[in-house]
């Protein structure tokens, strides 16, 4: 049974997705968004500070899941790369949004 025949509604949760992720973060070295090398020794959280490092190991999928992209298809990421792509993503999400409204236009009134 290959990874075609894992259940892709699960999606982040469960024993696929982490086991995929596990094996990411033990064969892949650098970021995939930016080419330098990943600190995987890194904590999520600043023991000292508590604050989140920007830099720690994350798992960045290659097609969003809300394009219907798959899961279990991604590779290992700065957390700062990988929400920057996030927020991108969004950002022109709401740009194209915004673009096709009704009458071409983002104002609810007309003013002419």
């Amino acid at each position: 049974m290959g990874r075609e025949s894992l259940n892709y509604r699960r999606g982040r949760s469960g024993r696929p997705y982490r086991r995929t992720k596990a094996e990411v973060f033990a064969n892949e070295t650098h970021c995939r968004r930016c080419g330098n090398p990943v600190d995987k020794s890194l904590p999520y959280k600043d023991p000292t500070t508590g604050k989140v490092n920007a830099w720690s190991k994350s798992y960045g999928h290659k097609v969003e899941l809300d394009r219907n992209g798959n899961p279990y298809v991604g590779g290992l990421e700065h957390l700062h790369c990988n929400v920057a792509a996030g927020a991108r993503y969004v950002n022109a999400k709401r740009s194209r949004k915004r673009l096709s409204a009704p009458g071409g236009t983002d104002s609810s009134h007309d003013w002419s």
